[in-house]
């Protein structure tokens, strides 16, 4: 037997060298050959590889596929290597299905399951189960055994660069010699580098057929290394290089290369050569191509060379994944954190930081991210929307932190859940409760002589009053007191889960803010006390593991066959007819109603946009022109998904424009509602004629100079505008009910001027789910039935107008996040806001407008 185990040696094809091996194993001698089977398989499983025809082993597993050599992230990353087990950034379910011919023997058809998933501290755990089932004619029985494989793999993450794992491995078979073999593999990789990557393996430690002893033979493990190049940096072109020496001098080499295609897969293709006895030599080729759609992955790969048989030999892949992976090029780049430093955060740049965080969720590359507002202006709905962004984050498996320095209650609130809040030794956070400002211009106008002349349908449609009275009235009191009730409720209960703390107690930190660095360290407000020089140092943590970047690398490619995108209409400002107005000199956004209109439309006959989002964050204005954006939507939403996200506020002429979507999406805080209309202007011939102005007005017509500013409403005038309003208000509720399906009566219930958290407008029927604009922004993506990449275009670009392009040049500068500072100071925005609203209510044109500015 020993001189036929010599004599297919020497045949020097693959199928007959394992037999020979195989041989010698059976009758526990030729030891050198038994060292160069363990030496080969050993060299096949130290990094990722393409081809494990050479080096196949009876305790190995079923053939791998080959993009599971290049990428080595996912579940059959067990096999290549234990230590990778610890890397693995999100479970995985993978299984393949090899179809090899008769004259391969040992490598015969088989299939293979593996499962594999990330543990806390570190720790990842992975377990396959193989079958094989050879079909061919073989002079060694073993060689023509069907088996069963086993292992469990456990891996643990020294760090972001360095792991270790140790697999246990055993074989089932009807062959008495293969029946019960059991083994160790101990593994190390090390990442040098976003470039360069290098491990090593001890494979069949302790190999036996009876528990971890040497109980069968007297084997010597078999230890290799391995080097993976990435030229680009990441695994969207690697170059692997494979050297193996046995003991009997005999070499064997690899060469592969694998490419990213974008939208088209993953490619590869191997090479490989063996020189063995009387100097002759073995070949095997293989290709693959895989393709990635969402959190699956299909594959298929070829084989041949010598001793594959005259038909190409193949293999089917597929795999599962906790999250989408189409970025799975830059799956071998060394992580970071990204810094994000909030500043003057407005509504439109916000959708850049929503996008930003999605990009960063998705990006294998991205370990965490570190938020460090200071003076963002964040609002209490779109901190809550921050909150839900940093959620996400989390629930992908990335760290989340912030860095405070004199944070606001708002700021606070959005950092609050994430992993660490550090506070600058010299910072505090002003957390003392929520507050609204509402100016009341009655009594100043008053004294000026001017006198204000208002129209309103809505006990509740409260706007007028801030140009009439000297005090709020109590309808408008009582919804406002509600507002803030809802919103102190939802941030005590919050804050409490976020810090493990009662509500009693968060409500103590409430009533004794601000806080001081000791103080909210003390009553367990923050993680921490850091100067931010000691960011990425010990004292930060397993932000240490990491470096801080302050922008994304650069994008990943795009899933297979994905050219559909979203688009994004932005309604933000009052809504004015015409074109959109922008002074960033004075911080005064409006949203033009033909522009918007034209936008909106754009996107609905664009065949590449595959649904749109409505981002609604206004107050109202001019009813025309809501009107017109309402039809704009109602025609887009016959054509494809329509879904409005609604902001800080989206009340009156804001939520009239929502109301036309598929999907009204809100955050718990949004000011919604205020379903109502008025009319008015004010009178300054007081004014005029105390200042020794004469005024002298000529008119031809019944009703001329109606809305001059020199005279009120003459009585028939008044139940003229009074019957248009009601007209407009009848307008209005039939819009609210046929974009919500509902009654015409229903609508008028919670109409009047009444306005509502989201929270609340949920429970009226005003708004179908809570989330921010990601939410809203996947929701598009899902009914659109398009990727969770899908690219996304934002209209209209700007505002318009000669004054916009001139003030441009004086806005505030723009961080590298692309994130607007704010341009004025609050109390000088409030001042404008207010000369706008004037403006607008005096311009002839009714109004759907919530004019007073709301803070928390």
């Amino acid at each position: 037997m020993n001189q036929a185990a010599r004599g297919m040696s020497a045949s020097m094809n693959p199928p007959n060298m394992v037999t020979s091996m195989v041989s010698c194993i059976a009758r526990g001698r030729r030891w050198s050959r038994l060292w160069r089977l363990l030496l080969g398989a050993c060299v096949l499983a130290s990094i990722p590889q393409f081809v494990a025809a050479q080096w196949q082993r009876f305790t190995g597993p079923v053939l791998l596929p080959a993009s599971a050599h290049v990428l080595h992230d996912d579940a059959f990353a067990a096999e290549v290597n234990p230590a990778l087990v610890g890397l693995l950034p999100t479970w995985s379910l993978g299984y393949v299905h090899t179809e090899v011919d008769r004259e391969r023997g040992a490598w015969a058809r088989g299939d293979a399951l593996h499962l594999a998933m990330p543990l806390p501290f570190g720790f990842g755990a992975a377990l396959s189960l193989g079958y094989v089932r050879p079909t061919g004619d073989s002079a060694v029985p073993e060689q023509e055994a069907t088996r069963s494989l086993a292992t469990f793999t456990g891996g643990f993450r020294a760090s972001s660069r360095f792991a270790l794992g140790v697999t246990a491995r055993g074989v089932s078979s009807r062959s008495a010699t293969l029946d019960g073999l059991s083994s160790l593999d101990v593994g190390a990789v090390l990442r040098l580098g976003s470039a360069l990557e290098t491990s090593l393996v001890v494979r069949d430690l302790f190999l036996s057929r009876e528990g971890f002893g040497l109980a069968l033979w007297q084997a010597r493990p078999a230890v290799h290394w391995g080097l993976q190049v990435r030229p680009l940096g990441t695994s969207s072109l690697v170059l692997d290089g494979i050297l193996a020496l046995d003991g009997d001098f005999e070499v064997a080499g690899r060469g592969a290369l694998g490419v990213a295609l974008p939208r088209l897969g993953q490619w590869s293709v191997a090479g490989e050569v063996q020189w063995a006895e009387q100097g002759k030599r073995r070949y095997a080729l293989l290709t693959e191509w895989s393709l990635t759609f969402g959190q699956g992955t299909l594959g298929a790969g070829v084989l041949g060379g010598d001793g594959f048989g005259r038909d190409l030999d193949g293999y089917a892949l597929v795999r599962l994944e906790g999250r989408p992976r189409l970025d799975r090029a830059f799956s071998s780049a060394p992580q970071v954190v990204l810094d994000v430093q909030l500043e003057g955060v407005t509504a439109r740049s916000f959708l850049s930081l929503s996008q930003l965080l999605g990009r960063a969720r998705r990006d294998p590359r991205v370990a965490g991210v570190l938020l460090r507002p200071q003076g963002s202006g964040l609002g209490l709905a779109l901190a809550q929307e921050l909150r839900a962004e940093l959620a996400d984050l989390e629930r992908g498996g990335k760290w989340t932190g912030c860095f405070l320095q004199n944070a606001s209650g708002s700021e606070y609130y959005a950092c609050a859940g994430t992993k660490a809040v550090w506070l600058d030794p010299a910072g505090s956070v002003r957390l003392m409760g929520q507050s609204m400002a509402v100016l009341m211009f009655g009594d100043v106008l008053r004294k000026l002589q001017l006198r204000a002349d208002f129209l309103r349908i809505g006990d509740h449609k409260s706007a007028p009053e801030q140009f009439v009275r000297g005090r709020m009235g109590e309808a408008a009191r009582a919804q406002l007191d509600s507002l803030l009730d809802d919103a102190a409720r939802r941030m005590r209960a919050d804050l409490a889960k976020d810090r493990g703390q009662t509500r009693g107690r968060v409500q103590r930190w409430v009533d004794e803010g601000p806080h001081i660095s000791s103080r909210a360290l003390g009553a367990d407000m923050i993680s921490g006390v850091l100067d931010r020089s000691e960011l990425g140092s010990p004292r930060s943590g397993v932000l240490a593991d990491w470096p801080l970047r302050g922008e994304l690398p650069r994008p990943y490619p795009k899933r297979f066959a994905g050219g559909a995108k979203v688009g994004v209409v932005l309604v933000d400002g009052g809504i004015v007819d015409g074109e959109s107005v922008d002074v960033p000199l004075l911080g005064v956004h409006s949203s033009g109603g033909q522009s918007i209109v034209a936008a909106v439309d754009a996107l609905a006959a664009d065949p590449t946009v595959g649904a749109i989002v409505v981002r609604v964050d206004s107050p109202g204005g001019a009813v025309m022109a809501s009107d017109q954006i309402w039809r704009a939507i109602y025609r887009a939403r016959q054509r494809k998904p329509v879904v409005a996200s609604m902001g800080a506020v989206a009340a009156s002429g804001g939520y009239y424009v929502a109301s036309a979507a598929h999907e009204v999406w809100a955050n718990p805080s949004t000011i919604t509602g205020s379903i109502g209309i008025f009319y008015g202007k004010i009178d300054v011939r007081g004014l005029a004629d105390a200042l020794g102005v004469g005024v002298e007005v000529l008119q031809r017509g019944a009703h001329a100079g109606a809305d001059s500013a020199f005279r009120a409403f003459t009585a028939q005038e008044r139940a003229a505008l009074a019957e248009n309003l009601r007209a407009y208000y009848r307008l209005f509720l039939a819009r609210v009910a046929e974009g919500r399906g509902m009654a015409v009566t229903a609508v008028d219930k919670v109409a009047r001027g009444q306005v509502f958290s989201g929270e609340t407008a949920q429970q009226k029927g005003l708004v179908d789910r809570l989330g921010g604009f990601g939410a809203a922004l996947a929701r598009a993506r899902e009914l659109a039935k398009l990727g969770p990449d899908a690219d996304v275009v934002v209209r209209p670009a700007g505002g318009g107008g000669l004054l916009a392009t001139l003030l441009a040049g004086a806005a505030a500068p723009v961080t590298p996040l692309g994130l607007a500072q704010a341009p004025v100071p609050d109390a000088l925005r409030h001042a404008v806001l207010t000369l706008w609203t004037l403006q607008a209510v005096g311009s002839g044109q009714a109004m759907a407008l919530l004019p007073y500015d709301i803070v928390f």
